[in-house]
């Protein structure tokens, strides 16, 4: 197991509220509890509110807000929490690139350790939804395969 340092680290750095690590034998659970005040302690006069403008006239036209459209296909999602690598790795796949069942796809870095996320089938990759070193969270898409 990692030492007790890096665990809590991570469990920091990650701004996690819970983190769960098992070796063979040992567990080691880290929680983190936010006080939240009670309605007694908030004082009526904090809670203001700003005046409404009723004489604003709206515009003609609102302006359409673009939206980024995701392929249709297999989502492939992250199986753990950690920093995304797949476009730094030597022989990273690419857009339009054709994969077998069980090819490595990309990289998970979790507890300094790294994790392989492989194909679950053959296709081609239509879209890649994750950044290169961002945090990615369990069942976040990674992958569209169609």
């Amino acid at each position: 197991m990692n030492s007790l340092k890096e665990c809590a680290e991570l469990f920091e750095r990650l701004g996690l509220t819970e983190l769960f690590v098992k070796d063979g034998e040992q567990e080691l659970r880290l929680t983190k509890q936010y006080a939240c005040p009670s309605p007694a302690m908030v004082s009526a006069p904090a809670l203001q509110t700003a005046p409404v403008q009723t004489d604003v006239e709206e515009p003609a036209e609102k302006e359409s807000v673009k939206t980024a459209e995701i392929p249709a296909g297999e989502m492939i999602k992250a199986p753990l929490l950690g920093i995304f690598h797949g476009r730094a790795q030597e022989g990273a796949v690419k857009i339009g690139d054709t994969v077998k069942k069980g090819e490595t796809l990309c990289a998970i870095e979790a507890m300094k350790m790294m994790n392989e996320v492989t194909s679950p089938k053959d296709g081609v990759i239509a879209d890649i939804l994750a950044s290169e070193g961002a945090l990615v969270e369990y069942g976040q898409p990674l992958f569209v395969l169609a």
